[in-house]
């Protein structure tokens, strides 16, 4: 339902979007930029802040950024966007988007006196000519992603994510743009997709991302029509934690769902999309956001609401996983509006007991009701397809 936001990094193929504008920006006189690493040529591994994941974090950042391999073959739309987007004239609109990590500062103290970044020494300035330019991954509303690989050895292999700064200005997404840059270049899961860095010339702004090489998770869901049980459950532990992750920094995500996750080359799940994002360590908010079918009954009824939202969306997403659309569907959006209000939904047969429950416990009207992601971890149905190590100590 609506229009689906294509910023990611596979072409798109839904129908579905957001409630509201998102955002995304692009040409060659680069100016500065950043990585997030800890030498001057040398992207990081990422580096794990759940207790869980450590090693296929460190195993998926590794083989997303190996050097063999292909990257394909460019197709030169960056100089033919360029032509159709000049660079905006100067004036604060255009401050507000001269990005670059190379100069990035701390944000606001946390409550307990940390802070969300940690991008707080000087970093390696980038330009478009450090990398190699691969095959296009896909086009969004602000720009495109382009399958790239740095010149300077190590020769990581990266997405870059091109934004046109006029398009951004007519939208009237600056602060978004910014946000959603500062939120994502401090996060550190496996199950978040890396920002590595970022850096602009006159008419657009770079994105240098973690490579996902499964592409977008929407497409492998249209494919299936529906996941399987055990696909499903893997999927929402490892969502359950990244989202945990994110709610100890404050981070509520507010637009969880299929179009916005990727999946790395081990297959693992990655959050990708921090357009509505928001670090509030009030926890109160009162902005509509988000996907409509994913919406909480507090949005909906425009109500303050806080980090249970994405309680809730994990509620969605668990049940489109295994039944191939969202539980509230409808032909209108004041339809699903009243649905959504009424929590009123129904279950397919083949929908097991344990996966009902834990999507019940989700789906609750009141927020403080639902239930709590340290507890969608130990579920029944998560830890009836948990994987056991084997005999050997490797994973099954």
């Amino acid at each position: 339902m609506g229009i689906r936001d294509e910023n990611k990094f596979a072409p798109a193929t839904s129908s579905r979007g957001s409630t509201a504008p998102t955002k995304e920006g692009q040409q060659t006189n680069s100016k500065a930029v950043k990585s997030t690493p800890p030498t001057p040529t040398k992207l990081p591994a990422v580096a794990p802040a759940s207790s869980k994941s450590t090693e296929t974090s460190s195993q998926s950042s590794q083989s997303s950024q190996k050097s063999d391999i292909d990257i394909g073959t460019y197709d030169g739309t960056l100089e033919t966007d360029a032509i159709a987007h000049p660079a905006p004239p100067p004036g604060p609109y255009t401050d507000d988007l001269s990005l670059s990590s190379a100069h990035a500062v701390s944000l606001s103290p946390l409550s307990d006196n940390t802070y969300i970044t940690n991008a707080q020494r000087p970093l390696k300035e980038w330009h478009l000519t450090d990398f190699e330019i691969g095959r296009p991954l896909g086009k969004g509303k602000f720009g495109r992603v382009y399958m790239v690989r740095t010149k300077a050895k190590p020769r990581f292999v990266l997405a870059l994510k091109t934004l046109y700064k006029d398009e951004i200005i007519e939208g009237k997404v600056e602060k978004q743009i910014r946000r959603e840059i500062e939120i994502q270049q401090n996060l550190r899961h496996p199950n978040v997709l890396r920002l590595y860095g970022y850096f602009h010339d006159a008419n657009r702004i770079f994105l240098m991302l973690e490579f996902a090489g499964k592409g977008e998770l929407y497409k492998h869901l249209n494919k299936a029509s529906r996941f399987t049980e055990r696909r499903s459950s893997r999927y929402i532990a490892q969502m359950a934690d990244a989202l945990s992750y994110l709610h100890s920094k404050h981070v509520i995500h507010r637009d969880i769902k299929p179009e916005n996750l990727l999946l790395g080359l081990n297959g693992d799940l990655k959050i990708a999309d921090f357009g509505w994002s928001v670090h509030a360590p009030s926890n109160r908010r009162a902005t509509l956001c988000g996907t409509m079918d994913y919406l909480p009954p507090e949005m909906v009824e425009h109500k303050q609401h806080n980090e249970k939202v994405d309680h809730w969306a994990l509620g969605v997403l668990t049940y489109e996983f295994l039944c191939g659309m969202p539980p509230f569907e409808e032909q209108s959006s004041s339809a699903t509006y009243r649905r959504i209000a009424d929590v009123k939904y129904s279950f397919p047969s083949h929908v097991s007991p344990e996966a009902r429950d834990l999507i019940s416990k989700l789906l609750q009207y009141e927020p403080n009701d639902r239930l709590p992601l340290s507890e969608v971890l130990v579920h029944p149905w998560i830890e009836k397809y948990r994987q056991r190590p084997s005999q050997g100590g490797a994973k099954a």
